[in-house]
């Protein structure tokens, strides 16, 4: 009796004090890390899930402010521009305009129409005493008067519009910098036609981003349970 009670405490000792190799440990490691991720993968859909039901309505509504337009032959993406900001709507005067594609790229831009040549090379924005300005690419035409169409495309053409929404009740400056420097005010309604295309741009974007987040979520989801599947 006395010997069986020493084998098992021997035995104990010994279990007690084995040292997993390294191999078990990554395997571990490997095993929480999986079922960590496999967790966060599950709450983020559901969160994303949640934020994007909220906002697709919201995104709804503001789309039905704005037209949407493709040139197939010369267009890779298509663009949403605010029904007050149509070219059709403004096209022998000097006004802003701004659009959204298909990509989620913003373009501003500053349009020009006189008798002369302008030469556009960046557009100002003041308000008050501050001011923010931008260079881009300008393309100029004649057709029953001169034209010119200076292009401001992504980061810093929502910059320009996050700083117009943050002053749609101010009064807002536009300068035309070109051969001599030509201002005007926007209006109202183009200060909140602006507004409004930044929300849109926001929106889409987050929309994107929530759909990816989503997607790369899932087959996170996928890859756990085919894993364990696998392993029953």
């Amino acid at each position: 009796m006395q010997k069986i009670i020493l084998f098992s405490l021997s035995f104990v000792l010994l279990a007690c004090t084995h040292r997993p190799s390294k191999v078990e440990i990554m395997r571990q490691q490997k095993a929480i890390q999986d079922s960590i991720t496999y967790c966060n993968a599950k709450q983020n859909v559901v969160y994303s899930d949640s934020i994007l039901h909220a906002l697709i309505p919201q995104t709804d509504t503001l789309l039905q402010s704005f037209v949407y337009s493709k040139d197939e032959k010369a267009e890779d993406y298509g663009h949403y521009v605010h029904k007050l900001l149509q070219t059709s709507r403004n096209a022998e005067r000097n006004f802003i305009q701004a659009y959204v594609m298909d990509n989620y790229m913003v373009r501003l831009q500053s349009y020009y129409y006189g008798s002369h040549q302008h030469e556009q090379s960046a557009v100002r924005f003041s308000f008050g005493e501050d001011y923010v300005e931008k260079e881009g690419s300008n393309h100029a035409f004649n057709a029953e008067g001169w034209h010119e169409i200076l292009t401001i495309e992504g980061d810093d053409a929502l910059q320009l519009l996050s700083l117009i929404d943050n002053h749609v009740n101010d009064r807002i400056l536009v300068t035309s910098i070109g051969k001599q420097n030509i201002r005007y005010y926007l209006s109202e309604n183009e200060r909140k036609a602006l507004h409004q295309t930044y929300l849109l741009a926001v929106a889409m974007r987050n929309i994107n981003t929530l759909e990816r987040a989503i997607n790369v979520s899932n087959r996170q989801i996928e890859k756990y349970e085919k894993k364990h599947a696998k392993a029953k």
